[in-house]
């Protein structure tokens, strides 16, 4: 049975997924809060920022509890930082905003269409460009302001295959993977849903790459390959799980005869693989080797101390502010200070490889991926 904090995140995300591919959008019903951010004296700024409150953040990463006690130890500004998932977090934003409560100053989030659907477009979130991202972050990153990119990957058990065992990302779909495949929920992450709107725009890729894999031409049941893949997947007893952690261990363990694969997780649980001894490798034969997606710093619409904010928002975005992301695999910033892990390949591999997605057309289509999955899931 779903937790009943996951039930309400479901039928939330159901619902703002089905605002978002809507086919005739409306105008936001409250207007864009006028907010100014000025920093062009930033001696001004941090000393307003010391004489403000306590900065409340809200994040998609727990990493942010390490990097804001390092921001407190060097600058005296006290900071509340609150985890949530992507859901939660849209979800409190959008209704503090709607409600008039103004509760955040600034936040680290995930998921861009929904975010500028309904926290942008709203007013709720404005964004800034700190001193730090305009000296060391090239523009095309600034708007909506890059904090990082995140990559997910298909993962499989080294001790079961010494060698990569895929040829196709149709593979996954065969006889031989059924019941073994874990993937997250997509009615819960917004971010798996974005990604499968890209194997809709990409569906001629699908299905050619379908031919070169088996010689016959793709027989779809839905209109689209992309859907096909996608309920094809589904109905091969496909894992359904909450985290990318629990996915990640359960592929990687030891001493399993016959183990899962891991279909969409974070890269960045590689980091686990000497702590608990993990058989653990991603594919490279498969194309994309998996997706990567963006995570944005942005700031309240209406901040109750937003000099603190703009303060903590361009520590974040320098070498020393980004250390708790820096000292791991798999999230890249685009910072020219910022290196990638000695362990990691560089940014420019994994975007050559990986597939991201068009925002407007995720927004426009996420809501039939949802649909499939929730038909056929339930069957």
């Amino acid at each position: 049975m779903l937790r009943k904090s996951m039930i309400f995140a479901t039928v939330f995300l159901l619902v703002f997924t089905t605002v978002l591919s809507a086919a005739g959008r409306t105008e936001p019903t409250v207007a864009p809060t006028k907010t100014i951010y000025d920093a062009s004296d930033w001696d001004a700024v941090m000393e307003a920022a010391k004489k403000e409150g306590k900065v409340t953040v809200y994040a998609v990463t727990s990493r942010i509890q390490a990097a804001v006690q390092k921001f407190t130890e060097e600058t005296g500004i006290q900071v509340e930082a609150t985890r949530l998932s992507e859901v939660e977090l849209i979800e409190r934003v959008y209704q503090e905003g709607r409600t008039g409560v103004n509760n955040v100053d600034l936040v680290l989030i995930e998921d861009y269409p929904s975010m500028k659907e309904l926290l942008i477009d709203t007013g709720y979130l404005v964004n800034f460009v700190p001193p730090e991202a305009i000296a060391h972050i090239p523009a095309q990153y600034h708007n909506p302001m890059v904090f990082a990119y995140v990559n997910r990957i298909i993962g499989y058990n080294t001790e079961k295959h010494p060698t990569d065992p895929f040829t196709s990302i149709w593979d996954l779909t065969l006889p031989e993977y059924k019941g073994r495949v874990m993937i997250r929920n997509l009615a819960i992450t917004g971010e798996h849903q974005n990604a499968f709107t890209e194997l809709i725009r990409r569906s001629d890729d699908l299905e050619a790459e379908y031919l070169r894999r088996f010689g016959k031409p793709l027989e779809k049941v839905e209109s689209n390959a992309g859907l096909e893949f996608l309920r094809r997947l589904i109905l091969n007893d496909i894992i359904i799980m909450t985290s990318d952690t629990r996915i990640a261990e359960a592929v990687g363990s030891r001493g399993q005869a016959d183990p899962p694969y891991g279909f969409f997780h974070v890269y960045s649980k590689f980091r686990d693989i000497p702590r608990l001894n993990l058989a653990l490798d991603f594919s490279k034969n498969i194309q994309p080797l998996g997706y990567y997606y963006g995570m944005y710093i942005q700031l309240a619409g209406k901040p109750r101390n937003p000099n603190a904010a703009m303060a903590l928002a361009n520590y974040l975005l320098t070498a020393d502010g980004f250390t708790q992301w820096s000292n791991d695999v798999g999230i890249y910033s685009m910072s020219s200070e910022i290196s990638h892990h000695p362990d990691d390949m560089p940014w420019q591999w994994w975007e050559e490889r990986l597939w991201t997605y068009d925002p407007e057309f995720a927004a426009a289509n996420r809501g039939f991926v949802l649909d499939t999955w929730l038909r056929y899931v339930q069957q």
